[in-house]
């Protein structure tokens, strides 16, 4: 049907889902398929113009945590989808393992939200379960929690007469009531620039603010709350770190992951401001905040391989190893046609699989060894998948044959290792 719609129409934009998600479950494909047809005539508007005005070959940051070529990623833009978070995550990572902590939770606050990750050994989580708004989008993204808790966000006042802080915000145009380019309701910053956490000029004295605004602004909210100015914007302050670390369990305990046992690394332009208080609602044993924080987001993007991902469904209760080497086998060959286009002869190959006990409607995914297929091979998967279930849902059936585990998915990532840049311990 493509090579058809190719022939007939060779201007149409076109996404088939045999090429976007070569996986079962006919709604999630189909909606993933129809995200990357929405977005791929925008994106290939956008890259072709950063092309014209660069003059010279780029990379673009996908959401597995890998890069693409802008030459390639055109074909499948729904791959980019949440991508700029994971850069942060990526580059907090490797701060953080360069620092003796290779598992950390990394806390990315901006001016709109805060995102946040969780790393383990070096590596973030990856989920298939992402979506973007409403619409699920089955592609392989580092595993992220967003919530509307920045620098922007604003305060205002609920029907009932409460204290409520975002997920609304003031951008960072008019931005905070502090900038003095016409904002007109008190944010985050204000609250910080009020109680003197924040300096009354930023960017070395090129960015001066306006601290009698602010001011002004957390009294006015304050009168009509009730509360002296002080409390207000300790109020302020103290919701904003409650939605914080709300998106931290979120991430973790609610994975199975005890959050006192991962220092945290806070980045991005208002991510260490909170991060005192986090400590005490959290009980995190440390926390770790980078030279330059601001710019943690931009450094991750020069310390990513590039990375694609292929996946086959194969649902069987009793793997034929002969199979499933096959079907690595052609995952592996379509990695490194891929590759190859990208200019490497250095390939890394990490499998995966997908497995879930038989009766679930969703599966766990964990990682295959490489090598030869055989009956150890097997045993390593299902046992690092009875360890991964266990971990996640509190429970598990390793010796029990009432409950038989089955595969769903199998996994191939084709990486394309980079030279990281070295980091001053």
């Amino acid at each position: 049907m493509r090579d058809v719609l190719a022939r007939e129409h060779p201007g149409a934009v076109v996404s088939i889902s045999s090429d976007v998600l070569r996986e079962y479950r006919e709604y999630e494909r189909s909606v993933t398929t129809l995200v990357d047809a929405a977005v791929k005539p925008t994106m290939r508007r956008y890259i072709a113009n950063l092309s014209a005005r660069l003059r010279a070959p780029f990379s673009v940051m996908k959401s597995n945590g890998g890069v693409l070529s802008a030459a390639e990623v055109v074909h499948q833009p729904i791959t980019t989808v949440l991508s700029g978070p994971a850069a942060g995550a990526l580059g907090a990572a490797l701060i953080a393992s360069t620092a003796g902590h290779p598992s950390v939770i990394t806390l990315d606050g901006g001016g709109t939200s805060t995102d946040v990750a969780v790393v383990v050994d070096g590596e973030p989580s990856l989920t298939t379960e992402g979506s973007v708004g409403r619409y699920p989008c089955k592609i392989p993204m580092i595993d992220i929690v967003t919530v509307g808790a920045g620098g922007g966000s604003v305060a205002w006042i609920s029907p009932e007469g409460t204290l409520k802080v975002g997920p609304r915000s003031a951008g960072a145009d008019p931005g905070p009531l502090c900038y003095g380019k016409g904002g007109t309701e008190v944010t985050v910053t204000d609250a910080h620039v009020f109680l003197g956490r924040v300096p009354p000029h930023l960017l070395g004295g090129e960015i001066p603010l306006d601290v009698e605004a602010a001011r002004a602004g957390i009294e006015g909210l304050a009168a009509k709350l009730g509360l002296t100015p002080e409390r207000t914007a300790t109020g302020i302050l103290e919701i904003s770190a409650f939605n914080q670390c709300n998106a931290i369990r979120q991430i973790t305990v609610q994975r199975g992951l005890d959050v006192r046992d991962f220092p945290l690394v806070a980045f991005g332009g208002s991510g260490p401001l909170l991060a005192c208080r986090l400590i005490d609602i959290l009980g995190l044993p440390s926390v770790l905040v980078p030279p330059d924080p601001g710019n943690v987001s931009a450094f991750g993007l020069l310390t990513v391989d590039v990375k694609n991902d292929y996946v086959r469904t194969h649902v069987t209760r009793d793997l034929d190893l002969a199979a499933a080497s096959a079907i690595f086998g052609e995952l592996e060959a379509q990695a490194a046609e891929a590759l190859d286009r990208e200019g490497f002869t250095d390939h890394v190959y990490a499998r995966s699989a997908d497995l879930r006990y038989y009766g679930q409607a969703y599966e766990v995914r964990v990682p295959a060894p490489s090598g030869p297929l055989d009956e150890s091979w097997r045993q390593a998967v299902v046992d690092a998948f009875h360890e991964a279930h266990e971990k996640l849902y509190g429970y598990g059936y390793r010796n029990d044959p009432r409950h038989g585990v089955e595969w769903v998915n199998l996994r191939v990532s084709g990486i394309g290792p980079i030279t990281r840049p070295v980091i001053r311990p």
